[in-house]
């Protein structure tokens, strides 16, 4: 082989080594890197085992924290929970707060029919339900149900049952949730008990009751259909409070409005008391008292109103009104009313103001003649006489007795007198029974703001009596003459029998050489002395038979009413002394006064003689007239007794000319 071939063998050797290295080398590259690449997925699946071996390590730790967080909210849940059997109802698993519901430990419930704590009287019912699935599911039911426990009490539950379907198909499982709602039920019951209650208290009130929502009634009582004068329930239902009232309260108010505020009030604030007016079917409007509550009914918030009619306490309230300021006898308003008012119009806006007292002349006199009731006949006439002769504002009051006042602002004297003249004209064309009417006036005027009003008032009433003193004596002996008339007319025995003795005074005072004034005035005394009787009533003085002794007690008053009539008049205050004692006897047995001898007035003891034989001489109710000689024989036999015998022997021998024998 020469060199060249040498040289080329060797270089085409060389060749085919360097390719077989460079191959190899890249056969080398390609193989470390799906090595390398093998690796990576090793490290990676190493990575993904570790990973995965630490997860399950994790999820087993935190099964294990949840099994444990499980097992503490079963132990110290606070419903009782049990897990029963479906098959044979036994309870297997049962957690404390089950135990303490049914009143037993855990261990004695294990392993018995949970049916056997059931209540005997809910064994009819069965609620056992078991429903058995093929698949994971879980089916849910409720029911009450009573527990009972050792001691025989009962306790009332709400359980929850739900039917587990595990995979064990051989035991299917019931999970029971028990919640103790005793006191539920009995505050159930309690409020059942309430309700019917309130049906019977609410259906037999006497008392009308609404209940109302959102301001209709929703119910009502038979009393309260009756008190609005319905004849049916229905009539009401559905009705606001203001569709059975009058469209304003008394105090303006609209009863919508009203009622929305009240409504309000007690949604506020609970109750209410307040008075109302209602208005019955055929319209007539009727004050109540109403007590509005809040209250829950059926687990809704009802307003309930009790009624009651106040017609009858509104009439005496108005009665007790009219009377706080009203005189009940004439209608006038009173003293109480007079001073308000006064104090009132005491303003300078009212200036000039006015006031004028009156006072009626002879009302005593009247009262003892005729008797009170004639007095208040007079009374309540000179009240007419006064308010015709008045204007309409003015204001009238009674004080009281005989007195009346008349407030009138802004009135100057000049009309004044033009009022008072008014008023006596009135009282002229008046009379009562046969008396007169006589009123005394004086009046004073406010002029200044600083003037103090009560000395107005006071120099009114200054005025007035004054005015009465000229003015009262002239109507007192008109009165007196009235009375006289009046007792005449009444009975004519009384009249002839006075004028008799009267008569008989004349010649007694003539035949004791009495001055012509005392004559006159024995003769004055002898009419009079009867005039007590105008007092007595008709039928004693005209009895027939015997007196009774409450009508001789009666008849024995007329001397005591006859000194009160006569001594309203000054001039006739000694003749009244005189008709006091007539029936005063010498040994000192008579009456009023029980006087004897010489204490009785010289008058008095005159009339005693002439009164007893006249009486015996003339004819009576109960008797025939005795003969003259029998009157003079009494009167004899009772001298120096019942008679002063002086004055027995001037009227026999004097005046009846009779000689002893």
């Amino acid at each position: 082989m020469d060199k060249n071939s040498y040289w080329l063998f060797a270089s085409l050797l060389a060749s085919i080594c360097i390719y077989g290295f460079i191959r190899l080398m890249f056969n080398l590259r390609y193989k470390n890197e799906e090595l390398q690449a093998y690796i990576q997925q090793v490290t990676a699946a190493q990575e993904e085992l570790r990973y995965q071996y630490y997860q399950n390590l994790e999820s087993e730790k935190k099964l294990s924290i949840s099994e444990e967080k499980f097992r503490i909210m079963y132990e110290q849940a606070p419903l009782g929970i049990a897990l029963s059997d479906t098959l044979t109802g036994k309870l297997y698993d049962v957690n404390p707060k089950f135990a303490e519901i049914v009143g037993r430990k855990v261990e004695e419930i294990i392993g018995i029919d949970w049916m056997s704590l059931t209540h005997p009287d809910d064994i009819k019912e069965n609620i056992h339900k078991s429903i058995l699935m093929n698949d994971k599911t879980l089916e849910n039911f409720n029911i009450i149900k009573r527990y009972i426990k050792p001691d025989g009490s009962s306790v009332w539950a709400k359980i929850t049952v739900a039917t587990l379907n595990f995979e064990d198909k051989d035991k299917p499982s019931e999970i029971c949730m028990v919640e103790d709602i005793t006191e539920q039920k009995i505050n159930e019951d309690v409020i059942k008990s309430s309700e019917y209650t309130f049906r019977k208290l609410f259906e037999g009130s006497s008392d009308a009751i609404i209940l109302l929502k959102d301001y209709r009634i929703i119910d009502c009582n038979l009393a309260a259909i009756e008190l609005l004068g319905y004849d049916s329930k229905a009539k009401i239902i559905c009705k606001t409070s203001w569709d059975i009232s009058p469209e304003k309260q008394p105090d303006g108010v609209s009863s919508m409005e009203k009622a929305w505020d009240i409504s309000m009030l007690v949604l506020k604030q609970g109750k209410y008391r307040f008075e109302w007016w209602h208005k019955k079917e055929n319209g007539t409007v009727f004050p109540v008292e109403i007590m509005l509550t809040s209250i829950l009914l059926r687990g809704k918030q009802v307003l309930h109103a009790v009624w009651r009619d106040v017609s009858e306490r509104k009439l005496l309230e108005q009665k007790l009104e009219y009377l706080s300021y009203k005189d009940v006898l004439t209608g006038l308003y009173n003293r109480r009313f007079f001073e308000e008012e006064l104090m009132r119009l005491n303003v300078p806006r009212n200036l000039p103001l006015t006031i004028v007292m009156a006072d009626v002349n002879g009302l005593k006199l009247i009262n003892d003649s005729f008797g009170h009731a004639m007095g208040d006949e007079l009374l309540k006439k000179v009240g007419e006489v006064i308010v015709r002769g008045c204007r309409a504002d003015d204001i009238i009051a009674r004080l009281g007795g005989d007195e009346f006042v008349i407030l009138l602002p802004r009135t100057a004297s000049v009309e004044i007198e033009q009022i008072v003249k008014r008023i006596k004209n009135q009282a002229l064309s008046e009379k009562v029974g046969s008396i007169e009417i006589s009123i005394s006036f004086g009046w004073e005027t406010k002029l200044d703001k600083d003037e103090d009003i009560q000395e107005v008032f006071k120099k009114a009433e200054d005025f007035m009596y004054k005015k009465k003193l000229f003015e009262s004596p002239s109507m007192r002996g008109k009165t007196i003459k009235a009375i006289i008339n009046t007792l005449h007319e009444k009975n004519k025995r009384e009249e002839q029998h006075s004028h008799r003795v009267s008569a008989l005074c004349e010649s007694m005072g003539i035949a004791l050489g009495l001055p012509e004034g005392e004559v006159e005035e024995l003769k004055t005394v002898g009419l009079l002395h009867d005039i007590g009787k105008i007092a007595i009533e008709e039928t004693t003085l005209n009895k027939p038979g015997a007196l009774a002794e409450e009508e001789w007690q009666e008849i024995k008053r007329h001397p005591e009413i006859g000194y009160r009539i006569l001594s309203t008049v000054n001039e006739m205050s000694e003749i009244a002394d005189y008709v006091l004692c007539h029936h005063e006897k010498w040994n000192g047995t008579g009456y009023p006064k029980g006087l004897k001898g010489e204490e009785i007035p010289f008058q008095s003891r005159i009339i005693a003689i002439i009164d007893a034989y006249d009486a015996m001489t003339s004819e009576r109710s109960y008797r025939n007239a005795l003969s003259e000689e029998v009157a003079i024989k009494e009167i004899q036999t009772n001298s120096g007794t019942q008679f002063d015998p002086e004055v027995v022997n001037v009227f026999l021998e004097k005046v009846l000319r009779f000689k002893a024998s």
